[in-house]
């Protein structure tokens, strides 16, 4: 297959390396760092180790799909410049937060747009280079649950590449969880400027994780969405697997950046506004992370 990987930053560069392996990838991205992989190659250390090729510019040639690994923020930027630059095909989206697939749906139709989640995790290390630091399954499936030829075709390159990939039918289910994961591990790790693992050596802090979910499951029940398992003890797995990563919400935060908080928290809080039930903890979380964007440090 021919992937074009749009939003080459640390996960979409990892998945365009390992791609890369046996598929034709064109990356994305910020021009520094695609210049460094086209003099150097894409380096990869951690639990994947290797230096990989991938193309850095487009020949005019065409491609299967793209996958789309931007800031959930930029979503709606990245599909018109997709739509416009490569025309209309299939999209599957890694992203963050809830709603990505719908803002794609508006662009390329419903029938072309797959969802993903996934547990690998990636951090940039400099230009050209990047650490893979967490691995596991992804799921992904098509916002109708069908199993198009498409979708079959992108789980085995997925797979053969090394990538353990799994076609869902309830992919928005598996979008909610992880969401509801990200709000709490991100919201309160950027709150607290602390690594994943204090949020369970900490009981106030543990307290809050557990307030946090039960919120985000009050809004699913709220939303008709049946999430199928306890989101608190799902959320501390996580924590407990991941102890040692700075959150990418506090990553963001820590380099001055604009954070995804609108699509975790203010989604959550939307959310919860249309089916007319209260949400404070996201409202709380959501205005305050926005605020740190912004603030001005002392000292």
């Amino acid at each position: 297959m021919r992937f074009i990987v749009f939003g080459a930053g640390a996960l979409g560069s990892l998945f365009g390396g390992l791609l890369s392996r046996h598929h034709d990838v064109l990356l994305v991205g910020r021009k520094e760092h695609l210049s460094a992989v086209a003099k150097r190659g894409l380096t990869i250390e951690g639990i994947t180790s290797g230096v990989f090729r991938p193309d850095t510019e487009w020949d005019g040639s065409s491609y299967d799909m793209v996958l789309l690994t931007t800031k959930a923020y930029d979503t709606e930027r990245a599909a018109r410049e997709i739509l416009a630059t490569f025309g209309k095909m299939p999209v599957l989206s890694l992203q963050n937060g809830i709603g990505n697939e719908e803002v794609l749906a508006d662009v390329f139709g419903r029938e072309q747009v797959m969802g993903g989640v996934t547990s690998h995790g990636a951090t940039f290390v400099e230009n050209g280079r990047i650490y893979h630091a967490g691995t596991g399954e992804t799921l992904i499936g098509m916002l109708d649950g069908r199993t198009p030829d498409m979708l079959k075709k992108t789980a085995d390159a997925f797979n053969r590449c090394g990538i353990p990939t799994t076609i869902t039918s309830h992919i928005q289910r598996e979008i909610w969880k992880k969401t509801m994961v990200n709000a709490a591990i991100n919201g309160l790790t950027s709150i607290l400027r602390c690594r994943n693992g204090f949020l369970l050596e900490n009981e106030h802090a543990s307290h809050l994780l557990e307030r946090v979910c039960s919120e985000c499951s009050a809004i699913a029940r709220a939303a008709h969405m049946d999430i199928g398992e306890d989101i608190t003890e799902k959320t501390r797995e996580v924590a407990r697997n991941t102890a040692e990563n700075i959150s990418s919400m506090l990553q963001d935060i820590l380099k001055g950046k604009k954070t995804e908080v609108d699509e975790i928290h203010g989604a959550f809080a939307a959310v919860a506004r249309v089916h007319g039930i209260s949400a404070p903890i996201n409202e709380f979380l959501a205005q305050a992370i926005r605020a740190m964007e912004n603030v001005r440090h002392l000292g």
